[in-house]
């Protein structure tokens, strides 16, 4: 396990390289799933790519392995009880010019401090990787239950008053700064609350793509506690 603290704040996010001992397998699997669009794809907001379900039998180690770990880690309260959320494979496959305003900008997953999301690549560094992120105008880098109606409040009056340029958002602009960044690696699972501000980084086009040997292929789980 490496660990990593990013921005002002020093949110920690943790990784483990070589994750699993047959990641293969995964990518058989994928190769052989129906994967279709993320159920808010029609209205151009979440997950720019398709989606298929992961293997029952990866949900299950990531359950055996890493939640204790999380638990320990992010200081997890001993009475919470754990959730079991999405577990699917993904692929990036919306071409920049059909992003919608909120695809352009970095996102969070839940404001719950105790939501996390797992990100296994099953592509390697050309794939580009995870960017975190500060909002300048809040200084908010995690999106807490009591930051968030601010947070929101302030960013659609931005994306009303502002129009962005359609592209996978990456580097800092004048509204959200990167403070943090983890590359894709091949069997590199990434572990971090679902309350950080974060992007995908997609620097070639090659990302973009429904082939899960060449494209972006990665598995995503979310729990919570």
């Amino acid at each position: 396990m490496q660990t990593l603290y990013v921005g002002n704040e020093h949110n920690k996010i943790i990784y483990f390289d070589n994750f699993l001992a047959n990641p293969e397998l995964l990518v058989d699997a994928a190769s052989k799933s129906s994967f279709i669009p993320y159920p808010a794809a029609a209205q151009r907001k979440g997950y720019p790519g398709l989606r298929a379900a992961a293997p029952d039998v990866y949900g299950q180690l990531l359950r055996s392995r890493v939640v204790d770990i999380v638990r320990q880690e992010f200081s997890v309260p001993a009475g919470n009880q754990l959730s079991m959320l999405q577990e699917a494979m993904c692929l990036m496959t919306l071409p920049a010019a059909a992003l919608g305003p909120l695809q352009t900008i970095p996102h969070f997953d839940a404001s719950n401090p105790y939501f996390f999301a797992t990100l296994l690549y099953l592509c390697d560094e050309e794939h580009g990787g995870t960017g975190f992120y500060r909002h300048n105008r809040t200084g908010y880098e995690a999106i807490t239950p009591e930051r968030c109606d601010n947070y929101l409040d302030v960013c659609y009056d931005e994306l009303n008053g502002h129009r962005r340029e359609k592209r996978y958002f990456s580097e800092s602009d004048e509204f959200f700064t990167k403070v943090g960044f983890i590359p894709a690696r091949f069997n590199r699972l990434v572990i971090y609350p679902g309350c950080l501000l974060h992007s995908p980084n997609i620097f070639s086009g090659k990302s973009i793509s429904d082939d899960p040997r060449t494209g972006r292929l990665t598995a995503n789980v979310f729990f919570s506690f």
